[in-house]
Protein backbone atom coordinates (compact mmCIF):
# COMPACT_ATOMS: atom_id res chain seq x y z
CA UNK A 1 0.00 0.00 0.00
CA UNK A 2 1.40 3.38 -1.02
CA UNK A 3 1.86 6.05 1.64
CA UNK A 4 1.44 9.78 1.11
CA UNK A 5 2.31 12.73 3.34
CA UNK A 6 0.06 15.78 3.21
CA UNK A 7 1.45 19.26 3.77
CA UNK A 8 -0.55 22.31 4.83
CA UNK A 9 -1.09 23.35 1.24
CA UNK A 10 -2.64 19.96 0.38
CA UNK A 11 -5.01 20.09 3.33
CA UNK A 12 -6.33 23.45 2.16
CA UNK A 13 -7.10 22.19 -1.36
CA UNK A 14 -10.59 20.89 -0.45
CA UNK A 15 -11.68 24.39 0.55
CA UNK A 16 -9.79 26.27 -2.15
CA UNK A 17 -10.58 23.97 -5.08
CA UNK A 18 -13.55 21.90 -3.91
CA UNK A 19 -11.79 18.58 -4.38
CA UNK A 20 -12.10 15.50 -2.18
CA UNK A 21 -8.42 14.88 -1.47
CA UNK A 22 -8.90 11.31 -0.23
CA UNK A 23 -11.04 10.35 -3.22
CA UNK A 24 -8.53 11.92 -5.62
CA UNK A 25 -5.63 10.07 -3.97
CA UNK A 26 -7.55 6.79 -4.23
CA UNK A 27 -8.25 7.49 -7.93
CA UNK A 28 -4.56 8.16 -8.54
CA UNK A 29 -2.97 5.46 -6.35
CA UNK A 30 -5.68 3.07 -5.23
CA UNK A 31 -6.08 2.62 -1.51
CA UNK A 32 -3.27 4.47 0.23
CA UNK A 33 -2.16 5.36 3.74
CA UNK A 34 -2.53 9.09 4.38
CA UNK A 35 -0.06 10.62 6.85
CA UNK A 36 0.01 14.11 8.35
CA UNK A 37 3.05 15.33 10.29
CA UNK A 38 2.13 16.87 13.66
CA UNK A 39 3.98 20.03 12.59
CA UNK A 40 1.44 20.46 9.77
CA UNK A 41 -1.44 20.19 12.25
CA UNK A 42 0.20 22.87 14.41
CA UNK A 43 0.55 25.16 11.40
CA UNK A 44 -3.08 24.54 10.42
CA UNK A 45 -4.24 25.39 13.95
CA UNK A 46 -2.40 28.73 13.80
CA UNK A 47 -3.90 29.51 10.38
CA UNK A 48 -7.39 28.59 11.61
CA UNK A 49 -7.13 31.31 14.25
CA UNK A 50 -6.46 33.98 11.60
CA UNK A 51 -9.98 33.91 10.21
CA UNK A 52 -10.87 34.90 6.65
CA UNK A 53 -10.48 32.56 3.68
CA UNK A 54 -7.22 31.10 4.96
CA UNK A 55 -8.75 30.44 8.39
CA UNK A 56 -11.78 28.72 6.87
CA UNK A 57 -9.57 26.60 4.61
CA UNK A 58 -7.44 25.58 7.61
CA UNK A 59 -10.51 24.73 9.73
CA UNK A 60 -11.87 22.50 6.97
CA UNK A 61 -8.46 20.81 6.64
CA UNK A 62 -8.34 20.13 10.40
CA UNK A 63 -11.88 18.77 10.26
CA UNK A 64 -10.94 16.38 7.46
CA UNK A 65 -7.92 15.11 9.44
CA UNK A 66 -10.15 14.34 12.44
CA UNK A 67 -13.11 12.88 10.52
CA UNK A 68 -11.06 10.67 8.22
CA UNK A 69 -8.61 9.59 10.93
CA UNK A 70 -5.45 10.32 8.97
CA UNK A 71 -2.35 9.02 10.72
CA UNK A 72 -0.51 11.73 12.68
CA UNK A 73 3.27 11.43 12.97
CA UNK A 74 5.64 13.29 15.29
CA UNK A 75 8.67 14.94 13.69
CA UNK A 76 11.86 16.45 14.98
CA UNK A 77 11.78 19.15 12.29
CA UNK A 78 9.21 21.88 11.70
CA UNK A 79 7.48 23.10 8.53
CA UNK A 80 8.66 21.76 5.18
CA UNK A 81 11.56 19.95 6.82
CA UNK A 82 9.09 18.00 8.96
CA UNK A 83 7.14 16.99 5.84
CA UNK A 84 10.32 15.85 4.10
CA UNK A 85 11.51 14.00 7.22
CA UNK A 86 8.20 12.13 7.40
CA UNK A 87 8.20 11.24 3.70
CA UNK A 88 11.73 9.83 3.94
CA UNK A 89 10.98 7.92 7.15
CA UNK A 90 7.70 6.48 5.80
CA UNK A 91 8.90 5.92 2.20
CA UNK A 92 6.02 8.12 1.05
CA UNK A 93 5.11 10.58 -1.68
CA UNK A 94 4.49 14.21 -0.74
CA UNK A 95 1.19 15.89 -1.64
CA UNK A 96 1.74 19.62 -2.16
CA UNK A 97 1.50 22.54 -4.54
CA UNK A 98 4.15 24.50 -2.63
CA UNK A 99 6.93 25.35 -5.11
CA UNK A 100 9.75 25.38 -2.55
CA UNK A 101 8.69 22.06 -1.02
CA UNK A 102 8.37 20.49 -4.47
CA UNK A 103 11.90 21.68 -5.31
CA UNK A 104 13.34 20.22 -2.08
CA UNK A 105 11.46 16.94 -2.62
CA UNK A 106 12.84 16.65 -6.15
CA UNK A 107 16.38 17.19 -4.83
CA UNK A 108 15.77 14.29 -2.42
CA UNK A 109 14.25 12.21 -5.26
CA UNK A 110 10.89 11.91 -3.48
CA UNK A 111 7.68 11.36 -5.46
CA UNK A 112 5.45 14.44 -5.58
CA UNK A 113 1.68 14.60 -5.99
CA UNK A 114 0.28 17.98 -6.95
CA UNK A 115 -2.94 19.58 -8.15
CA UNK A 116 -3.22 19.95 -11.90
CA UNK A 117 -5.75 22.10 -13.71
CA UNK A 118 -7.36 22.95 -10.37
CA UNK A 119 -9.34 19.73 -10.26
CA UNK A 120 -7.21 16.56 -10.26
CA UNK A 121 -4.09 15.25 -8.63
CA UNK A 122 -1.12 14.11 -10.66
CA UNK A 123 2.03 12.29 -9.56
CA UNK A 124 5.61 12.96 -10.57
CA UNK A 125 8.20 10.35 -9.68
CA UNK A 126 11.91 11.09 -9.93
CA UNK A 127 13.71 8.07 -11.32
Amino acid sequence: MRAVVLDTNALMMPYQFGINIEKELNRLLGICRIIVPRTVVEEMEKLAEEGGEVGRAAKLGLSIIRKRGFRLVETESKGDEGVLETAIKMDAAIVTNDKELKKKAKELRLPIIYLREGCKLEMEEIL
